[in-house]
C-alpha cells in the first residue's frame, strides 16, 4: 500500500519536475537569442528584438523565432553547450543589408557634399561680383573726393581777386 502511494505520488510529481525544467530551458534559449539578435548580429538594433517562441526540435536542440527589425528570425538553441546559432544564411543576408545601407549613405554624402561645392561656388561668384562692385563704388567715391578737394581755376583766381 505504502508502495503505491508513494508510486503514485511519483507520478505526479514528475511531470510537474520535467515540465518546469523544460520552461527553464525554454525561457534560456529565448534570453541566448535574445543576446545574440541584440550584441552580435544585430549591434544597436536591441529595441528592435522580440522573441515570440522556443520549441523543441530535434536531437535535443530549440527552435528559436524572433523579430528583429521588422524581419522573421530563426535560430537553434543547443541547451548542453548552452550556444546559439541562427546559421551562416541570415548573417549572410545581413551583411549584404549592411553593405547596402552603406552604399546608399556613401550616395547620400556625395550628394550633400556636391551640394556644398555647389553653393560654396555661388558663395565665391557673389563674392566676386560685391568686390566688383564695392571696386567701383569705391573709385565713384574717390573721384567724387577728388572734385570736391580740388579747386577749380576760376575759383582759385577769385578769391585773390576780391583781396
Amino acid at each position: 500500500m505504502k508502495l503505491r502511494v508513494a508510486f503514485v505520488s511519483m507520478m505526479l510529481v514528475l511531470p510537474v519536475l520535467s515540465g518546469c525544467s523544460g520552461e527553464k530551458v525554454k525561457n534560456q534559449a529565448k534570453e541566448s537569442a535574445a543576446k545574440y539578435w541584440q550584441e552580435k548580429a544585430y549591434p544597436g538594433k536591441s529595441f528592435d528584438v522580440q522573441v515570440i517562441e522556443a520549441e523543441k526540435a530535434d536531437g535535443g536542440m530549440y527552435r528559436v523565432k524572433g523579430i528583429v527589425d521588422g524581419e522573421t528570425r530563426v535560430g537553434m538553441f543547443n541547451p548542453d553547450t548552452e550556444n546559439f546559432s541562427e546559421g551562416y544564411y541570415s548573417l549572410a543576408a545581413e551583411r549584404n543589408k549592411r553593405i547596402a545601407e552603406l552604399e546608399q549613405e556613401s550616395k547620400y554624402w556625395k550628394e550633400k557634399a556636391e551640394n556644398f561645392e555647389k553653393e560654396n561656388y555661388k558663395l565665391k561668384v557673389q563674392l566676386g561680383v560685391l568686390k566688383g562692385k564695392s571696386k567701383k563704388v569705391s573709385a565713384e567715391v574717390e573721384e567724387d573726393d577728388d572734385a570736391s578737394d580740388s579747386v577749380s581755376p576760376d575759383e582759385a583766381k577769385k578769391p585773390d581777386q576780391k583781396k
